[in-house]
């Protein structure tokens, strides 16, 4: 076990986007396997900018009580020379069977940065409790509840570090389409414990498309809210992503 936790971290930290947000299931897909995508947006002439990122994600799955996965992002945007996006993203989670009937508990770590909402860094520890429920027709149903402790260091000294406590709520939905191409959705809730008043709230969808064997054409769409973010930081977020995907 602890050879494996080293080998997902390191993936982890020498990877490059985040590549799907579809729940990972105990016994899917036995053993070692992992995703990689990136995306490269160039332009030059009235406008001179360069948008470019990528990720990778690796899994091993026991097959009959625990998987433990990681997943890692970095995007980066400038114009005229200058940075005015730049942010990562890595993920460390396991997942291991509580109930027989689709019922499992979560840990996880997070850590990220944003230049967009000035988080130098951002540090998740929690876990939670999820339920899953299949319809071969409807598609697959999550529920999970939990919570987690986040530390917050900002990039400006106007916003203090923050060392909150988190109560998590999500709801995520999946549905096969057609052979290789799926649709999935994941929504969170995230009240601070003791000021409810204060809550995260993010969604994300996203349609991926098989293209030739091993892969896939991605388009994702996120939408977040702050309820009480940093100083001169707006409470909502829109972003749109399209990338390829290589899945082995």
């Amino acid at each position: 076990m602890f050879k494996i936790i080293i080998f997902l971290f390191m993936a982890v930290i020498s990877a490059d986007a985040i590549v799907s947000i579809t729940p990972v299931l105990i016994g899917a897909k036995p053993g070692f396997s992992g995703k990689a995508q990136g995306y490269l947006k160039t332009r030059r002439g009235n406008v001179n900018s360069d948008n470019y990122g990528g990720g990778l994600r690796v899994q091993y799955d026991e097959a009959k009580k625990y998987v433990l996965w990681s997943e890692f992002n970095a995007n980066y945007a400038s114009a005229s020379g200058k940075a005015y996006s730049d942010n990562t993203f890595a993920h460390i989670r396991y997942i291991h069977k509580l109930l027989p009937k689709e019922v499992d508990w979560e840990a996880f770590i997070q850590l990220q940065t944003n230049q967009f909402t000035d988080i130098k860094k951002r540090v998740l520890q929690g876990g939670d409790i999820r339920w899953h429920f299949k319809n071969k027709k409807l598609g697959d149903l999550f529920f999970g509840a939990g919570g987690f402790f986040e530390h917050i260091i900002y990039t400006t000294p106007v916003n203090p570090t923050e060392n909150n406590v988190r109560f998590s709520f999500y709801i995520s939905y999946v549905k096969v389409l057609k052979k290789g191409s799926k649709f999935s959705y994941i929504g969170y809730y995230e009240p601070k414990a003791n000021k409810l008043s204060d809550y995260l709230i993010s969604n994300a969808a996203q349609l991926k498309v098989n293209i030739y064997k091993q892969l896939f054409l991605s388009f994702l769409v996120r939408y977040n809210i702050d309820s009480v973010p940093p100083i001169g930081i707006k409470q909502d977020d829109f972003s749109q992503t399209t990338s390829f995907i290589y899945q082995f």
